[in-house]
């Protein structure tokens, strides 16, 4: 297996996007349209006043939650298309 390369992994959406624009690449930001009723709103809003509160926290919780291991028997959705 071929490991991922997330080179902006660490970048702030809002620097992707610029980053997109000033490289001529096509960017999408139509939203799902099954994301009002998705539980990640919920998150989102919890990441947004953290933030808010505290400007690293967000880069933090993305450190930290590298260190940690999920177990192969952890069930997950499948996901369908938009």
């Amino acid at each position: 297996a071929v490991a991922r390369c997330k080179p902006l992994r660490h970048a702030y959406e809002k620097e992707i996007v610029l980053y997109a624009y000033f490289q001529g690449l096509d960017y999408v930001s139509t939203e799902c349209v099954y994301a009002p009723h998705a539980y990640r709103g919920h998150a989102r809003s919890l990441l947004k006043d953290l933030e808010a509160t505290r400007a690293s926290t967000v880069a933090a919780l993305g450190h930290s939650g590298r260190r940690l291991a999920v177990a192969a028997e952890v069930a997950t959705k499948t996901l369908g298309a938009c």
